[in-house]
């Protein structure tokens, strides 16, 4: 999981300086998130793991600006594109699994689609839960398994050998490690929010623009991982527009799982 980790951060890192450019998706679903945590009284200090290049947490310091907010990413060219943005924020660098801050130093944490990615959600959450003081909130959003459930059904299918993908986790996967951590009764919900591309390549590049391109496939045949040659993404492309046609294009499904759970 540390290479995966490891191919994740560099994807991330590539994609900093164009990645507000292709984002729309992402801020969208901030700015839902960012609705439901403006309702909560001021904190003391809040902390935004996985903020990118800072688009919701600078909303956030907008919202409380007497309010210590801090914004932690693992990726230092993230960081480096919010720095130039927004300087009255405190930027660290960091891995969600290994928080670099004290016990109930929190009153707030938020992430905006950056769990889907941690290796080990049950340590991630109990970092997260450590850092809250007493009736700390948790607000965060993920990418679940269905997410472009399209895209892996065409891979599967346009390959002559078995393959075996790594998805992203789902609900019950995401309440299990929160009832590990020591998170009581979230409160847990999932939308299926639809997406028209012209082609399951527009599809592809869109993923790599973002950085979010590292869904490794596990071949039972041993074939390398993440290698598809042009042959088969070509048959993946042709299954892909007669299976899912959207509109004029194709459809791309991403589901988006919202968590909210106090300390």
């Amino acid at each position: 999981m540390h290479t995966i980790n490891n191919k994740i951060q560099r994807g991330f890192s590539a994609s900093a300086k164009r990645y507000d450019l292709f984002s729309g998706l992402h801020r969208g679903i901030a700015d839902k998130l960012f609705a439901q945590v403006a309702k909560e009284p001021a904190p003391s200090a809040l902390l935004d793991v996985g903020c990118g290049t800072g688009y919701l947490t600078a909303r956030l310091k907008d919202h409380f600006p007497l309010s210590n907010i801090i914004g932690l990413d693992f990726s230092s060219d993230m960081l480096e594109v919010a720095q130039s943005k927004h300087e009255d924020i405190a930027w660290v660098l960091g891995d969600a699994h290994h928080l670099p801050f004290l016990d109930g130093n929190f009153d707030i944490l938020i992430s905006n689609l950056a769990y889907q990615w941690i290796g080990d959600l049950s340590r991630a959450f109990s970092e997260a839960r450590r850092v809250l003081g007493p009736n700390g909130v948790l607000a965060c959003t993920l990418f679940g398994y269905n997410t472009c459930k399209e895209l892996f059904q065409s891979l599967g299918e346009a390959r002559t050998k078995a393959l075996q993908f790594n998805r992203l986790p789902d609900e019950a996967q995401i309440r299990a490690a929160l009832a590990a951590s020591g998170f009581k009764n979230p409160d847990i919900n999932s939308e299926l929010i639809k997406i028209e591309f012209n082609s399951m390549h527009e599809l592809i590049a869109w993923l790599k623009s973002i950085g979010a391109n590292h869904l490794p496939a596990s071949p039972a045949n041993g074939t390398r991982e993440g290698f598809w040659g042009p042959e088969a993404l070509s048959r993946a492309a042709s299954i892909y527009r007669k299976k899912f046609p959207y509109f004029k294009g194709v459809g791309a499904t991403f589901e988006v799982i919202r968590v909210y759970a106090k300390r």
